[in-house]
């Protein structure tokens, strides 16, 4: 028995791996320092573009047309869908629709710098913002501001990351170029509107991180 079960942690260990491997020579575009867990299911590889320093957590099931920008971290158990399954025709049921065309796929955008936190899910035809930070269990069905954090079943902003001057000066020291960084201020400022959300906080836990780092 103990034999056996040593065959089967191989066995699983080895088709894991080779799995990894058929998966990334498969997808689009790949950057550097990609990670994911081979557990996961990516179901259109070959519709995947990966930037660099991308982190996917562990169960994500992707089934989408999807950028992933630089910088960009995933929790567990993501999903992200691009398209719906086709639905209301007449003298037909549901479960064997199989139309010839993939089904109203969406492309979906994560731009740079990016976290996500476990069991979100993403809908088809989406744009995540740079900077933003996006709440465990969130239901994401509409395109969210740069550097902003948003939670929810119908995923909305609830903070800014950072006010408009901490902000630009958070980019400069990325070494981004003012109109760049004028560019993401601006947009994040107009689609907020567009929530209807107006003076919302601001939140900047830089102190709070480098006074973590002296107390070690």
């Amino acid at each position: 028995m103990t034999n056996l079960f040593k065959f089967m942690n191989v066995f699983v260990k080895v088709y894991f791996l080779l799995k990894k491997r058929v998966l990334m020579k498969s997808i689009k575009k790949i950057g550097e320092n990609f990670s994911f867990d081979p557990k996961s299911e990516i179901v259109s590889p070959h519709y995947l573009e990966i930037g660099d320093n991308v982190f996917i957590g562990s169960n994500a099931y992707i089934s989408a047309d999807i950028s992933i920008g630089n910088n960009v971290m995933m929790g567990p158990s993501l999903t992200i869908l691009g398209g719906d399954h086709f639905f209301a025709v007449k003298g037909k049921y549901q479960r064997f629709l199989y139309p010839k065309e993939r089904e109203n796929v969406k492309k979906i955008y994560l731009e740079d710098d990016i976290w996500i936190g476990a069991n979100v899910t993403l809908f088809g035809g989406v744009t995540i913002g740079a900077g933003s930070v996006i709440g465990a269990c969130s239901v994401v069905i509409k395109s969210l501001p740069p550097f902003t954090v948003c939670v929810g079943h119908i995923c909305k902003p609830i903070k800014k990351i950072f006010s408009d001057e901490d902000l630009k000066e958070h980019l400069q020291i990325l070494g981004l170029k003012e109109d760049r960084i004028d560019e993401i201020i601006n947009r994040r400022n107009f689609e907020l509107t567009t929530w209807s959300i107006q003076n919302i906080k601001s939140v900047d836990n830089t102190n709070i991180y480098w006074e973590t780092l002296e107390d070690e």
